[in-house]
């Protein structure tokens, strides 16, 4: 390149439009790497290029969490918890994404009966059955309140197994609704320890209970001192029902967990044993401050990578929960809804009669 050629060139770039062109253009670059960095470890959950020990030595001191094997269930025998599958849309339009779970329900567990709950059959069973609660209920500021605060009086008021609709059915329930009367998941377990360095979070996206169980009780008469919370989480969520199994799990610590009033906490591996992708990314900046971490996180970054964040259920894998997070999503697909009808073909909704309650299919 010539001299006069080069001074052209220096003159160009010191122009205030070439360097706001410049500037964006790096900025876009920039932003393009960390989003393609990002969808792939949403993707792929990598942890291995991240300066984390994984001689035998350091494996021994952070060992994995959770369970290897699966404990004994009944093969028959009466139910403690009825068979029967709750789940809750705002109407009778099921989005496609949602179908294949929906159905793996009633395929696997084809002995259960399946009800559907939408927003008026849901406001009409709390207009009947807690009429004290509909104004909290109304007042909810998002739907995903009033849904989970739902759940809880469903279980409630007629009991056995609430499951959402991002969630997939692996192998029958039945043994499970045999052996507890009540029975509350936890989240994988890196979910609390990397975000929160705490172990044990209830979730709510699958549990089960016999009618009348104590434990839902409890969770309904507490929802309206939470209602304020301004996460849905604290006030509807998994971190509020964490705080309700604790503080019942103090007052009936003596009984065993097959006791009809006791409540069963099952290892993650039973019903969600895949971490959510939309954490990897996350969780991969904090393990990135390995040093800096807890015991508890140090744990779950040795074992992201020695075996990677994204994993498969395992053989005794009830159920794996797909992570859709339909109250974030506000297109889960191209194609129209299809109605429950043609995916459950026997769905029973709540009819509510002044008093008077029936169930219509």
């Amino acid at each position: 390149m010539s001299r006069a050629s080069l001074e052209n060139l220096i003159v160009a770039l010191c122009r205030k439009p070439t360097q706001k062109v410049l500037t964006w253009g790096f900025f876009g670059i920039f932003l393009m790497h960390w989003v393609i960095k990002f969808e792939q470890v949403k993707e792929h959950g990598n942890f291995q290029e991240l300066a984390i020990p994984s001689d035998p030595e350091t494996l021994r001191k952070y060992p994995p969490f959770g369970i290897q094997t699966m404990e004994e269930f009944p093969d028959h025998g009466p139910y403690k918890i009825p068979p029967i599958l709750h789940q809750t849309w705002k109407d009778t339009q099921i989005p496609r994404k949602l179908m294949s779970w929906v159905k793996s329900w009633v395929t696997i567990n084809p002995n259960w009966e399946y009800y559907l709950w939408t927003d008026q059959t849901a406001r009409d069973l709390i207009n009947e059955r807690h009429p004290k609660f509909l104004p909290v209920f109304d007042s909810y500021s998002e739907n995903i309140r009033r849904a989970d605060s739902l759940r809880y009086v469903v279980l409630y008021e007629f009991g056995g197994v609430y499951a959402d609709m991002d969630v997939e059915c692996l192998k029958p329930l039945d043994p499970v609704l045999r052996k507890y009367s009540c029975f509350m998941p936890q989240e994988p377990y890196e979910h609390p320890v990397l975000d929160g360095n705490f172990e044990i979070l209830v979730i709510n996206a699958v549990m089960g209970c016999r009618a009348k169980h104590p434990f839902m009780k409890l969770i309904i008469e507490q929802l309206p001192f939470f209602s304020h919370m301004w996460n849905v989480l604290d006030s509807t969520g998994p971190y509020f029902v964490t705080q309700m199994f604790n503080r019942y799990s103090r007052t009936v610590k003596s009984l065993q967990s097959t006791h009809e009033d006791a409540v069963y906490l099952a290892p993650a591996e039973y019903f969600f044993p895949t971490v959510d992708p939309i954490k990897f990314f996350w969780f991969r900046v904090q393990c990135g401050k390995f040093y800096k971490l807890s015991y508890i996180q140090k744990r779950a970054c040795v074992n992201f990578k020695a075996h990677g964040a994204k994993r498969k259920p395992l053989p005794f894998s009830f159920t794996d929960h797909h992570w859709v997070h339909t109250y974030l999503e506000f297109r889960l697909s191209l194609k129209g809804p299809i109605d429950v009808h043609e995916i459950v073909p026997t769905v029973k909704f709540y009819r509510a009669v002044n008093t008077n309650h029936s169930w219509s299919v």
